[in-house]
Order: C-alpha cells, then sequence, then structure tokens
C-alpha cells in the first residue's frame, strides 16, 4: 500500500534504477563486441607490419631476413622474392588470439571498469592481458611447433593490440563522458558525511565527472557545524537520509561516516537496503590513507595494517632529478616561445619583464618566486581597493575579471605560461614540479592549524589542487587535495599529476 507521494516517487526510482542496470548490460555487451573487433584490427595491421612494411625497407628486410632463418619459420606463399602468405593462412590463429584476448580481458575484471574516468587502469589492464597472451603463444609456439605459423608475428599482435585498444577505450571514454553529462546512464550519487572523510570522497568523484556520478549533495553527520562545502550542496541531516534519498530520486549511496559513528553507518546501510538504493560503506581507514593500506589474509581472516610510507632517499633522488631535467627541458625547447613571450611583455605594458615575489616554501622557509609579469606595475598597489570584489574563500584572492591583469597577462594565465619561470625555482631546489602551490605569507598568516599541514613539502607548479580545477574550487577544498597528495606520495602519484597536467594545461580549466 502506498502512502502520499511515496508510491509514484518509489515508481520513478524503481523505473531509473532499472534502466540503469540494463544500460550497464548494454555497455558491457557492446564493449565485448567493440574488443574483438578492435583486436581483429590489430591483427590485421601487425600482418602487415610483418609481411608489408618491414620486407620493403632493406635494413628491416636483412633483420628480418635473419630472424627467419634462426626461427626456421615455415611459410607457404612467396611473392618477388619475398615472403607474402595470404592472410587466410593465420585464421586460426587470428581467432585464437581474438577470443583468448577477450576471455582474458574478462577474467582480468576489465568488463566491470566503468567504462570513463579511469583510461590509465584500462590501458594497464590491456597491456597485462596481452602480455599474459604472448606468454601463452610463445608457450604455445615452444611446445607444439606448428608448421605453417609465423612466430614473429606474435609480437607484432601484442604491440598493436596494446595500441589500438587503449586508443579504442580512450576514444570510448571521452564519448561516454559526453553521453553522462546529458544525462543518459548517469549516476545520482548522495554521500553520507560531512567531515574531513566525505569531503574528500566528494572531491575526488567530482574531479573525474566522466565517471558518471552526479553529486546530488550530501547529509551532515552533525560533527561540524551544518553548512554547504564550496560547490557541494548539504541537504540535511542523518535522519533525513530516507526522505532524501526518495525526493532526490538517488541511485547509489556513499557512506562515509567516521568510526565512532558506527552504530549511525549501520542504520544508513539497512535504510538503503530497505528503500533498494546501492550502497558503498567507506572505512574511516580513508583518512588514514589508502594508499597505505596493507591488506592480507591468514587461513580466511583478513587483516588490515599501515604501512610506514615516506620520501626516502631513492625516491627523493628520482623525483629531484626528473625535476631538473624536465626543467632544463622545457627552457631550452621552449626558449624562442619564452624569449617572444618576454618581448611581448615589455611591449604591452611598462615594468620588469620577470615578476618576483616572496612565497613561503618547505616547512615555513621564504623564498623568491619567479614569473611573467601579468600585471600592470601598480598592481600590488591597487589590490587593497579590490578585496571587497575578492571572489575566492578564505586568505587568497581571486577575481575573474581583475583590472589589473594585462591584455597579454591575461593570454599567459589562461594558458598558465606566466608559470614558465617558476621552473628556476624548481631548478634551485625551491619548489618541485608537483606540490602545492606556494602561497603568500600574509595567506599563511591567517592558516588555521590544519591547513599549515601543506607545508610539509615542497611547493610545486602543479599539483591535485591545480589538474582538478584550480580558481573553480574552494580554498578548503584546494588545501584538502594538497593534504592528500602529502599523505598519500608515492612516485606513482607524482607522474600521474604531471600528465594528468597536460590536459588541464590545455583546456584551461579554473585558470584566470
Amino acid at each position: 500500500m502506498t502512502m502520499g507521494a511515496t508510491g509514484p516517487i518509489m515508481k520513478a526510482i524503481s523505473k531509473r534504477r532499472s534502466h540503469r542496470r540494463q544500460w550497464r548490460i548494454f555497455e558491457c555487451i557492446a564493449m565485448l563486441i567493440l574488443d574483438a573487433w578492435l583486436v581483429g584490427i590489430a591483427f590485421q595491421l601487425a600482418f602487415d607490419i610483418r609481411f608489408e612494411l618491414i620486407p620493403k625497407n632493406s635494413f628491416l628486410n636483412t633483420i628480418l631476413n635473419y630472424l627467419h632463418d634462426n626461427l626456421a619459420e615455415n611459410i607457404p606463399h612467396i611473392k618477388g622474392g619475398l615472403l607474402y602468405p595470404k592472410i587466410e593462412t593465420f585464421q586460426p590463429l587470428e581467432i585464437s588470439i581474438v577470443i583468448g584476448l577477450v576471455a582474458i580481458f574478462a577474467l582480468k575484471g576489465l568488463y566491470k571498469i566503468r567504462l570513463t574516468g579511469t583510461w590509465f587502469r584500462q590501458a594497464v589492464t590491456i597491456a597485462s592481458s596481452a602480455t599474459i597472451g604472448l606468454a601463452l603463444l610463445i608457450t604455445y609456439f615452444f611446445v607444439f611447433q606448428p608448421p605453417s605459423s609465423s612466430r614473429l608475428i606474435v609480437p607484432f599482435v601484442w604491440a598493436t593490440s596494446i595500441v589500438i585498444l587503449s586508443a579504442g577505450r580512450l576514444i570510448v571514454s571521452g564519448a561516454m563522458g559526453l553521453l553522462y553529462r546529458f544525462g543518459l546512464g548517469e549516476t545520482r550519487l548522495l554521500v553520507v558525511g560531512s567531515g574531513r572523510l566525505g569531503k574528500m570522497i566528494m572531491q575526488h568523484i567530482a574531479a573525474s565527472p566522466n565517471l558518471g556520478y552526479s553529486i546530488v549533495g550530501f547529509l551532515n553527520d552533525m560533527s561540524e557545524p551544518p553548512s554547504d562545502f564550496g560547490r557541494f550542496k548539504m541537504l540535511g541531516t542523518l535522519e533525513d537520509l530516507s526522505l532524501v534519498i526518495r525526493s532526490m530520486q538517488v541511485d547509489e549511496v556513499i557512506i562515509a561516516l567516521p568510526a565512532n559513528m558506527h552504530q549511525q553507518s549501520i542504520r544508513s546501510v539497512k535504510l538503503c537496503e530497505k528503500l533498494g538504493a546501492s550502497f558503498k560503506l567507506v572505512p574511516d581507514l580513508y583518512e588514514l590513507s589508502l594508499s597505505r593500506i596493507d591488506m592480507e589474509a591468514i587461513e580466511g581472516i583478513p587483516l588490515i595494517g599501515i604501512k610506514q610510507v615516506s620520501l626516502n632517499t631513492i625516491q627523493g633522488l628520482i623525483t629531484r632529478t626528473v625535476d631538473i631535467l624536465l626543467s632544463a627541458l622545457l627552457i631550452l625547447v621552449g626558449s624562442p616561445i619564452w624569449l617572444l613571450i618576454a618581448l611581448l611583455i615589455r611591449l604591452s605594458s611598462r615594468g620588469e619583464i620577470i615578476y618576483r615575489q616572496t612565497r613561503i616554501g618547505l616547512n615555513g622557509h621564504p623564498f623568491r618566486i619567479y614569473k611573467f609579469r601579468s600585471m600592470y606595475e601598480d598592481a600590488d598597489r591597487v589590490l587593497p581597493t579590490l578585496w571587497h570584489q575578492n571572489e575566492a574563500q578564505g586568505p587568497i584572492f581571486k577575481m575573474k575579471d581583475d583590472p589589473r591583469i594585462t591584455l597579454i597577462g591575461k593570454f599567459l594565465r589562461r594558458t598558465s605560461l606566466d608559470e614558465i619561470p617558476n621552473l628556476i625555482n624548481v631548478i634551485q631546489g625551491d619548489m618541485s614540479l608537483v606540490g602545492p602551490r606556494p602561497p603568500l605569507p600574509s595567506e599563511v598568516a591567517q592558516y588555521e592549524e590544519w591547513q599549515k599541514g601543506r607545508l610539509a613539502i615542497k611547493p610545486g607548479m602543479t599539483g591535485l589542487w591545480q589538474v582538478h580545477g584550480r580558481s573553480n574550487l574552494s580554498f578548503d577544498e584546494g588545501v584538502l587535495m594538497d593534504l592528500y597528495y602529502i599523505e598519500n606520495w608515492s612516485l606513482r602519484l607524482y607522474f600521474q599529476i604531471l600528465f594528468r597536467t597536460i590536459p588541464a594545461v590545455l583546456f584551461s580549466r579554473g585558470a584566470y
């Protein structure tokens, strides 16, 4: 029996969830078919490289003949004095590779991964699966030694499969991201919890919009004063969970409550089960950094420990080497562009080409930062008159249409080219390529105690704050991003941020 508007609302929610399940099934089937087709294309490309491209190149052909003689390949068809078999000869091998790779993909969980927002993970799975397939094929050739085959085609298939399938997944991720933005297959998500744990969850999900999640808001857990968190809206308290799920047509709930609210977490789980809403429970260990969690099992009993992670000497040496080499390379390779920018700054307005400013670095030590000047000469003197127009929260000043910015300065800021002289700071050792942005002394003076944690590592030219939205994020959101990077530091995260900086700069997300 339905009560009030609950019946129609629950019917709408049920219908929406049914459509989402059908959409997920369609995604998996479509990707299975697409992967099989792409593996077939990869095999055709490998065949063309092996028997068309290489034989026509004298140097490569010499190597080919050497390998052919040593591998004693048995190729039945000869054309123009070169080995040129018909592709039909390899049809059984092609079918085996297609079926085998798709099966390995399925066993490795590739079709359980969302099709968007996780391209790097998908590419790694594709590469590892292709390597397993290569190992199996080599074993097969070694044991059975089939008479009419080309062993040399196998590594070509391995390489082309990785490239084509990874590129295909990248295109699919982009296309699916567009569909999600139009609401097709989108998952409406509610976060239960307003502490640091809940805020970090919301930030990381919102930073990857292509995942297909739309955060409708969060519920306050009463451990903090009730208020919105930047762009995320507070929809009520824990007591309002049932009402919010129904009224907002929530598809999935993430329960991110602190450890001392265990009973409320259990109650939230039971409510989600009763209302038929999907849910995920995030353990409070997340605040201790998931990358540091060490899990093992003894006779089926799960044991959880915390790894002691730190920036050791080897890791520090690697990052410092990358910092110096990449900075020097960028300065040298881009020197004509930097000289042109310097000339345009000199011609467009009065003042120094390089702007120098005192910033706060590692452990609170001040240093001089270098940037291309993007403002008029009297910008610092005019700043106090503009504070009432500040569009940023916290101790920082941000203004989208700042009148102090020159014409060339707007372009430099939009493209982040004004920060190129920071490379000098990186070489000097005051900064790293990746890390929190260096704050002004006046900003640090207004920091709350927990915000000072972002000074525990070298400041950087780019970081999680920059690749996740820059000025589009509130100050507190950005600080949480910086703290997450510091607490979860790893070489992998360092390089991931470096690579993610490229699209962030190209699309100018949050830059002004």
